[in-house]
């Protein structure tokens, strides 16, 4: 029960920190570091983009499991099923294409 509760403090922590806009900037600097001008040739593919897809992005890039992203997000796992949908669709990806993998070859 002790580690159960030390788990569930770290994840809230995480979750603050992250959701916290500096901390974002800190990840997106690093991020863009290792890949670089990624956030350029994603925003090709679509003008609607919003910074909510922009995080998706590139928690998936850096091939995050499902269950981690929504932790981060703090969403729950059907919102992210919801917001990789809805992304996916302003992406123009074909139905059978796995988002991950086209993410991935960009």
């Amino acid at each position: 029960r002790d580690q159960k509760k030390q788990m569930q403090q770290i994840i809230l922590q995480i979750n603050e920190s992250f959701n916290h806009e500096q901390h974002w900037k800190e990840f997106t600097t690093a991020f863009e570091q290792v890949h670089q001008s990624f956030f350029d040739s994603i925003k090709k593919y679509s003008s609607e983009l919003t910074s909510a897809d922009i995080r998706l992005i590139a928690l998936l890039r850096i091939n995050l499991p499902s269950t981690d992203i929504a932790t981060l997000l703090g969403i729950s796992t059907d919102s992210l099923r919801v917001s990789r949908y809805r992304l996916r669709k302003k992406l123009n990806i074909e139905q059978g294409e796995n988002l991950t993998a086209f993410i991935q070859a960009l």
